[in-house]
């Protein structure tokens, strides 16, 4: 019983703990820095970003436009801010809504790509944490529009998408395929 007591306490100090403080690094990271990636030249991706990062992005990579994906939500704080801001750096701002956990249906896609190509660049993207549904933008604008066979690896844990162990979350990877299975790039 001791022993196992002690094994416990092993296990809980040498791997649940570091776990637990990767984790939360990984989540102030998020938090902090809105998940902040450049895609191309032409594009960034993020999580949603507030009053203290988003003028700071959008001076650094001069920013021209900015597509929200998670649509138009005019009583909240956080879209309130991100027109105010917009307005005050004359930037475009657009208001694309996508579910997260749904397929999206292809024309969807469609619209979704001619808008990025039409707006003015540099271009950043984002959703609430800059995972899933900017996974699936980022995936569309880099096959679509840059024509990259590679576009899959855009939607990674390493932006935070997680589509294992029932999530469905997964509707985007399925989202892409379709994309790429009916709508085929030169």
């Amino acid at each position: 019983m001791q022993k196992t007591m002690q094994l416990t306490k092993k296990i809980l100090r040498y791997f649940f703990l570091p776990l637990l403080v990767l984790m939360l690094a990984w989540i102030g990271y998020f938090k902090i820095y809105g998940n902040f990636h450049q895609v191309d030249t032409n594009l960034y991706r993020s999580a949603q970003l507030y009053n203290f990062n988003l003028p700071h992005y959008i001076q650094k990579y001069n920013i021209k436009s900015v597509i929200n994906l998670r649509g138009s939500s005019k009583d909240a704080q956080w879209y309130q801010d991100e027109i105010h801001i917009a307005k005050k750096y004359d930037i475009t701002h657009y208001d694309f809504g996508l579910p997260d956990r749904r397929v999206i249906p292809l024309e969807k896609m469609d619209t979704l790509v001619a808008l990025m190509r039409q707006a003015p660049k540099p271009l950043l993207i984002h959703c609430k944490a800059g995972a899933d549904r900017t996974s699936l933008a980022s995936a569309l604008y880099l096959y679509a529009i840059q024509k990259d066979r590679n576009a899959q690896n855009a939607i990674s844990i390493t932006y935070g998408h997680f589509p294992w162990l029932g999530s469905k979350t997964k509707a985007m990877d399925i989202s892409f395929q379709n994309y790429q299975n009916n709508r085929i790039v030169q």
